[in-house]
């Protein structure tokens, strides 16, 4: 790998740091290599000094970010998206002549970063509001009731809380399991839901399929495409979400 590339991939991780797209395992790594590499941490913080001043003027046109490249200039010229009758106005951002090549890096990374997944399919896109009847096969437990109705309300944080509760009392109930792991993915709790997941498809329950679904979207909100994708191929044509895995698989 040559230094041009080692500095494009860093300001790509720069720019998925800043963009708020790394995992919590992932951010927890990144702060403590800034908090133990002081060049590290040097780069970052040169890269986001320019980064916010491109960010601020850039962000409603982020899309044509490639082209804002291209027809840059020694004073780094570029439209706004202010348009005054017949005329665009024209931000000039002024930088001294040796950051002109760092803007255009990490123009270049966010551009880069946004193309990556401009085509690529969303958690949104697949991820269904699942109604939950807890309360049916309960014996008129308080927790279970407010459990139900904050899942069913998507108030997934006093959800989470019920759900715990519920589990103290029953830590094997495969059901309960599940359903704290779908509210885990809406919190982006990421890394307490795909252990929970994990457990839930040791199992050879109903619960298996369906924790892998869960497995995949969650693996599609986090953008790791390539685990997203190893999951959605594990559900066989036996499983009730088969045809929703093939469906995510043909946009992945």
């Amino acid at each position: 790998m040559t230094i041009s590339d080692m500095e494009s991939e860093a300001h790509e991780l720069f720019v998925a740091y800043l963009e708020n797209e790394l995992s919590s395992s992932e951010r927890e790594t990144f702060e403590r290599k800034l908090n133990e590499d002081s060049q590290f941490e040097a780069e970052f913080l040169e890269f986001k000094n320019i980064y916010i001043i491109l960010e601020n003027r850039l962000s409603p046109q982020r899309a044509s970010v490639l082209e804002t490249i291209k027809q840059s200039n020694s004073n780094f010229n570029y439209k706004s998206s202010k348009v005054t009758s017949e005329k665009t106005e024209k931000k000039v951002i002024k930088f001294k002549p040796w950051k002109y090549g760092v803007a255009a890096s990490i123009l270049l990374a966010i551009g880069i970063f946004i193309f990556n997944n401009f085509s690529k399919p969303t958690y949104s896109d697949f991820a269904t509001q699942e109604t939950i009847s807890l309360t049916v096969r309960s014996d008129g437990n308080e927790t279970t009731k407010n459990a139900e109705v904050a899942f069913n309300s998507a108030e997934y944080a006093k959800a989470l809380i019920y759900f715990n509760e519920l589990l103290k009392v029953e830590p094997n109930n495969l059901q309960l399991q599940y359903y704290k792991s779908v509210v885990l993915v809406e919190l982006s709790e990421y890394d307490e839901a795909d252990s929970l997941l994990k457990k839930i498809q040791e199992n050879n329950s109903v619960y298996a399929s369906k924790a892998k679904w869960i497995s995949a979207l969650s693996y599609l909100k986090q953008k790791r495409y390539k685990e997203a994708k190893e999951v959605a191929n594990s559900i066989t044509s036996r499983d009730p979400e088969y045809q929703k895995a093939q469906k995510l698989l043909s946009k992945l």
